[in-house]
């Protein structure tokens, strides 16, 4: 017989991630994970550094040319980045 606090595991590790604050973690490993899909082998080959700080991704890259075409599409690296990992993670992209 079932007890009524019974739940599914999926749903019971998905509440203990969210009680002690590890699913935007999870969310922001993914995200950098995510990094090659959304930009292509080319941006990510001179991609060097990339880590996330308050909501922004701070990404450094090696090509002066690179960077700069990365400036020209910034936004829709955001924008897709974010939908890669299913929530808003980030609202900013600072090169260097």
């Amino acid at each position: 017989m079932r007890s009524s606090n019974d739940q599914k595991l999926g749903d019971a590790i998905k509440e203990m991630l969210k009680l002690y604050r590890l699913d935007d973690k999870i969310d922001e490993h993914k995200l950098i994970r995510s990094w090659e899909q959304a930009v292509g082998a080319l941006v990510a080959r001179h991609t060097k550094a990339i880590y996330i700080a308050d909501r922004k991704l701070f990404v450094t890259i090696d090509s002066a040319v690179v960077r700069n075409e990365v400036l020209y599409v910034r936004t829709k690296i955001i924008k897709d980045l974010n939908e890669l990992v299913g929530a808003k993670v980030v609202d900013e992209l600072v090169l260097r």
